[in-house]
């Protein structure tokens, strides 16, 4: 493993405390470590995020979600299509002028993950540059890594109304921005549940963010109270609660 990687994730862990840290990687080859799962994109990033483990996604023979294949641009369906499910078959959408202006603000698939792999690999094991970090943390940890990337600039997170889980594999790239993703209802709770266990729990979250900022955040720990630094104010004594 590449001991930079190793040093960082040890540091989100003693300072962050959060424990499941993935890379991505947009390649057009992969070695044997990625080994083939039937899978849907929630399933793969949560076989890597729970089990600690290699997983991928092979864009030219798609996976096993028909709204993943939109997303990640395998497949290519009409509007009508699109609104077909998320208004009939989900009810997720009123009618299709909502659809529509859902579809139209969705995060475009960036050029530069064009290509046939996407890589998941624990941090702790990657031997590669990162092209994307994703976090799967809680929401007191969710606010400390946003409190931290605006530590020398203001910046705002890239978040959306109803998206899918797998667009917070290659939003962060379209927004150059953190991306924080709430986890799709149907990605907890239907595709979510395998033998009778949900695969997320309710107060999981994704973040996910380019590399760049990853390693500014690291940067940032010791030097905000978002991070070790101890602030010089002292809390007030109120009535006991």
């Amino acid at each position: 493993m590449n001991s930079i990687y190793k040093k960082q994730f040890k540091i989100i862990k003693k300072y962050l405390k959060i424990k499941k840290i993935i890379s991505i990687r947009f390649s057009n080859t992969k070695t044997t470590n990625f080994k083939k799962y039937n899978d849907t994109a929630c399933t793969a990033l949560a076989r890597s995020f729970k089990n600690n483990i290699y997983a991928y996604i092979d864009r030219r023979e798609g996976q096993l979600c028909s709204g993943g294949d939109y997303f990640l641009d395998i497949a290519h369906p009409s509007k009508k299509e699109i609104c077909e499910v998320y208004v009939k078959d989900e009810k997720i959408f009123q009618n299709n002028t909502t659809c529509n202006a859902f579809i139209k603000n969705l995060p475009k698939y960036p050029t530069a993950a064009e290509k046939r792999y996407i890589l998941f690999t624990p941090l702790i094991k990657e031997r590669n540059k990162p092209d994307v970090i994703m976090f799967l943390a809680n929401p007191a940890q969710a606010s400390r890594i946003l409190g931290l990337s605006v530590y020398k600039k203001m910046s705002y997170p890239s978040i959306m109304s109803a998206l899918s889980t797998c667009a917070s594999i290659y939003a962060p790239l379209e927004s150059d921005s953190i991306h924080l993703n709430f986890i799709d209802y149907y990605d907890r709770y239907y595709q979510g549940k395998q033998k009778g266990r949900l695969l997320w729990k309710d107060s999981d979250l994704i973040i996910s963010m380019p590399f760049s900022m990853f390693k500014e955040i690291i940067r940032c720990i010791p030097l905000s109270a978002h991070g070790s630094f101890k602030p010089k104010i002292k809390p007030q004594k109120v009535d006991r609660l």
